[in-house]
């Protein structure tokens, strides 16, 4: 498979398998996808997803239309915005799209962890964490329903 890693173009396209149960449920894992959560933990995870500048820089510097990807205004303000801050998460995604757990595949749970965890070490147990278990809850809730995630 493709080396996956940081990517120097914001990757946005939605030509991928990622489904919207899918960011709905890390957004909820993340802070209950409060879009008014700002910056937290001294300023260096922000808005409803808990992005920092690291994974902004690797997932491209995604940004607000007309806005500059060489401002840490830029950062900020597409990372509390919701749609946008969707943007980040899904390059970022596609970018490191990895088989996280080591089941043979990649799928909503290897997104999840590669959200908490980043790209390179995205094989950390994520289980006993309150995020996880958020995380299951929410797609208990989806696949009851007879939906995919």
């Amino acid at each position: 498979s493709a080396e996956s890693g940081p990517t120097a173009v914001c990757l946005d396209s939605g030509s991928d398998s990622i489904t919207n149960n899918c960011f709905g449920c890390i957004c909820e894992a993340s802070t209950r996808c409060d879009k008014f959560t700002g910056c937290v933990a001294n300023g260096q995870l922000c808005g409803p997803f808990l992005i920092s500048k690291g994974f902004w820089v690797d997932a491209g510097r995604c940004v607000m239309e007309g806005d500059d990807p060489s401002s840490d205004d830029s950062y900020l303000k597409c990372t509390n915005d919701l749609k946008c801050a969707s943007r980040i998460v899904r390059s970022h995604m596609n970018a490191f799209a990895q088989d996280c757990n080591g089941d043979g595949l990649v799928t909503c749970d290897d997104y999840v962890m590669m959200h908490r965890n980043g790209g390179y070490q995205c094989s950390n147990p994520l289980d006993t964490t309150e995020y996880w278990k958020i995380y299951t809850e929410c797609k208990s809730l989806i696949t009851s329903q007879g939906q995919n995630i």
